[in-house]
């Protein structure tokens, strides 16, 4: 369903003694400037000091049947709509509020494109992004266990996709409570040892715990760079790909005080087709005050410059993580509109204030793409409507290649309600490509 989406509403009509409302001319050079399989954009010239737009739309040339939009500019993209279908469009002048200020223009009519068939792709590549929520953050909320309540499920969830590549964030480089092993056993090994032990030879790009001389404490730390990242690990499965080179980037701060964000990131090889490719995984900080909104934005931009720093071959790039923001966020989900602006791709097309798909949207088949991924362990899985795109703080950004398959990963009853343990308070995002 698309945000914009407004009931029908009857023209303005002046009680008895009010003056009638200001009218304005009707809008003229309406065009469908873009077609798609399920999108139509559209524009027209502007009426001067027009409030607002208002684009009827109807599959039917009498106009019945019509669904409403409104526009504060003079073009729009009008989504959710039929493959391969004709529709028909008039604009007009209207209040902030939906009055009408202006008759209709004629009727144009444009065509959704037919959905292209696709073969199945070749060699494909499995990656995930997964918040398994830290071994010491634990809330005591409803649903809640500690880590090692979780962790089977957590190990569970990663199995039942068996991706290739998984971006890890929250896997503590800390030392886990009550461990008796000799140097003590982190978040993320402990992780990374229960998979192996699944029988998939899961391997961590990187295993160093902290950034010093001696990695495995930062008890009187003495700076090095190991390229450890925290609780920010990339997961490669050995059997499928192999790992080229790896490292982290640390990302601005507000306070020198605030937790280090790192940018963890790895070249790896598909192993069936010898193709390399680029896969980073972040955390983005999660303050909400404004200054935070400000420093998620200049994280993002410092990922993007270090992507193009580093992958000087160009080879195709995977970008996942928690990046703490969404389509909600207010002013702007600012992290999303840096990873478009750098030409990077959002396979659900999940853009701001819409749920719909927009015709940037690559995912040629989505599984639960309208549950949100954040869960907060409540009991009845978030889902915003029964189609279309949740709220998302985590993502699996592409350079331009096939993404065949997106899914929310959850394990639900036919009510919507989690089976069993709820295995961190985010969901695991998942989607099957085809490297270029």
């Amino acid at each position: 369903m698309a945000l914009l989406l407004a009931v029908p509403l009857p023209a303005a009509t002046a009680a008895p003694g009010i003056k009638p409302a200001v009218t304005y001319a009707t809008p003229s050079g309406l065009t469908s400037s873009a077609q798609a399989t399920t999108s139509l954009t559209f524009k027209w010239n502007a009426v001067s000091g027009a409030p607002k737009y208002r684009i009827q739309l109807s599959p039917n040339a009498d106009m019945s049947g019509a669904t409403f939009y409104r526009f504060s500019s003079t073009s729009g993209e009008i989504r959710d709509l039929k493959p391969a279908t004709k529709y028909y469009a008039k604009v007009r002048v209207i209040t902030l509020d939906g009055a009408n200020l202006s008759p209709y223009s004629s009727a144009v009519s444009a065509k959704t494109l037919a959905a292209p068939a696709l073969p199945a792709i070749s060699n494909p590549l499995s990656v995930a992004s997964y918040n398994v929520k830290c071994d010491n953050c634990f809330d005591g909320l409803a649903n809640e266990l500690t880590w090692s309540g979780r962790r089977d499920a957590v190990v569970s969830t990663i199995v039942s996709k068996v991706p290739d590549v998984v971006g890890i964030q929250e896997a503590s480089q800390g030392w886990l409570k009550n461990e008796t092993r000799p140097g003590g056993l982190t978040q993320f090994e402990d992780l990374q040892e229960r998979l192996f032990n699944r029988g998939i030879n899961y391997q961590l790009a990187n295993a160093k715990r902290n950034n010093c001389v001696n990695d495995v404490t930062p008890t009187n730390c003495v700076y090095s760079d190991r390229g450890a990242s925290q609780g920010t690990k990339i997961l490669y499965n050995k059997g499928t790909v192999e790992l080229v080179s790896q490292g982290s980037v640390a990302l601005p701060k507000v306070s020198s005080t605030d937790n280090t964000r790192y940018l963890a990131w790895s070249i790896l090889r598909q192993r069936s087709t010898g193709k390399s490719f680029f896969f980073g995984d972040t955390q983005l900080d999660s303050s909400k005050a404004s200054a935070y909104y400000l420093l998620r934005q200049s994280q993002t931009s410092a990922i993007a410059s270090a992507i193009s720093r580093i992958n000087t071959g160009k080879l195709p790039v995977l970008m996942v993580g928690d990046f703490n923001s969404h389509k909600w966020t207010e002013p702007s989900n600012a992290p999303y509109d840096v990873m478009v602006s750098a030409g990077y791709v959002d396979p659900l097309g999940n853009t701001y204030k819409n749920d719909a798909p927009s015709a940037a949207a690559t995912a040629e088949q989505r599984i639960r793409a309208n549950y949100d991924s954040f869960n907060g362990f409540e009991r009845k899985a978030r889902a915003r409507n029964t189609t279309g795109n949740g709220t998302y703080l985590d993502y699996i950004f592409t350079s331009k290649m096939r993404v065949a398959k997106w899914e929310t990963v959850i394990n639900i009853d036919a009510a919507g309600n989690f089976v069993g343990t709820i295995p961190s308070d985010h969901n695991m995002v998942s989607a099957v490509v085809q490297l270029p």
